[in-house]
Order: C-alpha cells, then sequence, then structure tokens
C-alpha cells in the first residue's frame, strides 16, 4: 500500500503523492483501522459455534473462511474485525437488513422459461456472470434473457431464529467475532 501512495499506478490517473515516508507510513496505518471493530466478549462458545457453523447451520456450504468453503456467501474470514457483535447477530436472523454491497441477488429467466437465482458476479451492457445457489459459475448474454431481475436487498441467506436456539446463536455469533484474519 505504501508504494502505491508514494508512486501512483502506472498507465492510470492515479498519480504518485509528495508526502514523506513518515506521513505515507501513517496514512498506511491509519487506512488498515478503518472498518476494523474493537474486539468485544461475545456471550457464547466459539468451539461450540464453530461446530453448529459447520454442521447445522449449513454455512460452510456458501461461505469461505480461511479458503475453505463455498462461495456464494461472503468470505467471513475476518468478518469479526470487520463488524459488530450486533451486526453479526442481525445478520443471522434478518440477513436482508445486513445485505452486503457487491452481494447482489438476481433471478434469471431465460428465452426457454429456465429460472436461475444467484448472485451476480459481474454484468455490462451485454452479458451478466452469476454464481447460482449451487454454487455453479453461470454466464449469460443478455440477448438469451427473457427477464433479469435485480433484488437490490434481498438475501439468499437463510434467517437462522428459527434454525438455532438463543443458547447456539450466542455461539455461532461468538465464533463469526472469533474470526478475525491475518493480524
Amino acid at each position: 500500500m505504501f508504494n502505491v501512495i508514494a508512486s501512483g499506478i502506472p498507465e492510470t490517473e492515479m498519480p504518485g503523492h509528495w508526502f514523506t515516508d513518515r506521513e505515507l507510513i501513517q496514512l498506511v496505518v491509519f487506512v488498515r483501522t478503518l472498518g476494523r471493530v474493537a474486539p468485544q466478549k461475545a456471550p457464547g462458545d466459539p468451539a461450540n459455534g464453530q461446530k453448529l457453523y459447520a454442521g447445522k447451520g449449513g454455512c460452510v456450504q456458501c461461505h469461505t473462511v480461511g479458503g475453505r468453503g463455498g462461495a456464494i456467501g461472503p468470505d467471513l474470514t475476518d468478518i469479526g474485525a470487520r463488524r459488530s457483535l450486533a451486526y453479526l447477530r442481525e445478520s443471522l436472523v434478518n440477513p436482508e437488513a445486513a445485505a452486503p454491497d457487491g452481494f447482489l441477488e438476481v433471478q434469471l429467466v431465460t428465452r426457454n422459461g429456465q429460472r436461475i437465482t444467484g448472485v451476480r458476479l459481474n454484468e455490462d451492457t451485454f452479458s451478466i456472470q452469476i454464481r447460482d445457489l449451487s454454487g455453479g459459475f453461470r454466464s449469460f448474454l443478455k440477448t438469451e434473457l427473457k427477464e433479469l431481475n435485480r433484488m437490490p436487498g434481498k438475501s439468499p441467506m437463510p434467517n437462522y431464529a428459527g434454525v438455532f436456539t438463543s443458547n447456539e446463536l450466542d455461539d455461532v455469533v461468538a465464533y463469526l467475532d472469533s474470526l478475525r484474519g491475518a493480524q
């Protein structure tokens, strides 16, 4: 990050900056603190939460932690460093209230009537690429589609309020809070 700020990015509109080395170091340190939340003591058992995450919750089918798991939902490797306990709980019991940026649910209907729901990975004027809910990568020309419905604020993630007991929910939140990535 230091070098990118100091030198800019060649062949782009991002120029290098005139900051001193000390100022650049301070800027890099500051930028790395953005989005991080101070650790709080979660009331649950993270070890049991990890078992529930992988087992009863089936979260590992859609989310990645440390390079393992599904690719439909966001990577959770450092979610505990980025989100508060309240946010983590809310995302489990009301996922549509916490739908992350960059994970736009879409519903497609092809010209032959096939209905597909997934998460948009990329879209341009002529095509769209999605990860369907089984985890498969799909690419379509827009001329192949009868319908393309973008669903902002929707989430394919289920509500876990009826899946986990209150104590189990505490445990899963404690596990997610323990995920702090490489520090």
